[in-house]
């Protein structure tokens, strides 16, 4: 199973161009780019993702679809396509900035067609307050409301309701700074439909997850710890094997990353 961050359109990360940190040289840099988000080191162009799954037997599946991230100049993610080992493209995932960073849209096509889409509403200050959601023909079938965020402008709690205007999920995430530490989200009932515990290492990335979520509506839980294997001259990992908790391995996870000169 994927990592699980339930955050408005499958984790994008919202922040707001009002953070700012002071590089190694002096210079301001904006704290609020993708690049960060994901802990992410250099100016990252692309990020190609390919996964292994390993069986009880230890036997080897190699998934047949590859995830390639696309970052602009500035570090900020505009598209996230699935290829097939053809080329094929199965789904493709854009996202528009302004020109301060914040994220305006999020559209999501399948197979070449809309399959949903979110316009994101940001008040004076600058700060995410909200959002609409769209089907996949274009008609409104509901909004996002009350939403908190930290000191790096990451929404980790909010609201989604349908258009009768009665709540159908509730997330509240934890962070460390931009580091993903869990969360709890509630459907519309009130029952918990994913409730975990994140550990990162001293590099910043996941190395521990205990979670718990619904799976056509059976709760399951996993325990999982990380092990890295390889990075490049930037210091980003290559290569991720994900064991159970019996210590098995159950994925590799293998990417390559191109930068900007």
């Amino acid at each position: 199973m994927k990592q699980l961050i339930p955050f408005i359109a499958g984790a994008i990360f919202l922040v707001s161009c009002n953070n700012n940190s002071t590089s190694e040289t002096g210079a301001t840099a904006p704290l609020n780019t993708d690049l960060l988000a994901q802990n992410l080191k250099g100016k990252v162009k692309t990020i190609s993702q390919s996964t292994t799954t390993i069986d009880s037997t230890g036997k080897e599946k190699s998934d047949s679809l590859t995830t390639v991230d696309s970052f602009d100049e500035k570090g900020y993610r505009t598209m996230s396509q699935t290829k097939t080992n053809s080329g094929k493209i199965t789904r493709e995932e854009m996202v528009k900035h302004d020109s301060a960073g914040r994220v305006l849209e999020f559209v999501s096509n399948k197979d070449g067609k809309l399959a949903s889409k979110m316009e994101i509403e940001i008040d004076a200050a600058g700060n995410y307050v909200g959002a609409k959601t769209f089907d996949s023909t274009g008609k409104q079938d509901g909004y996002y409301k009350e939403l908190k965020q930290n000191e790096y402008s990451i929404v980790y709690a909010g609201k989604q309701y349908g258009m009768n205007d009665k709540i159908k999920d509730e997330f509240n995430m934890k962070y460390d700074k931009t580091h993903f530490l869990g969360g709890k989200t509630t459907d519309s009932s009130g029952k918990v439909s994913y409730e975990g515990a994140v550990k990162v290492n001293d590099k910043g990335d996941m190395a521990e997850e205990d979670i718990t979520y619904l799976e056509k509506g059976t709760p399951k839980t996993e325990k999982n710890t990380y092990k890295y294997e390889g990075e490049d001259e930037k210091g980003n990992w290559t290569k991720r094997t994900k064991f159970n908790d019996k210590g098995k391995p159950v994925e590799v996870a293998k990417r390559t990353l191109t930068y900007y000169n």
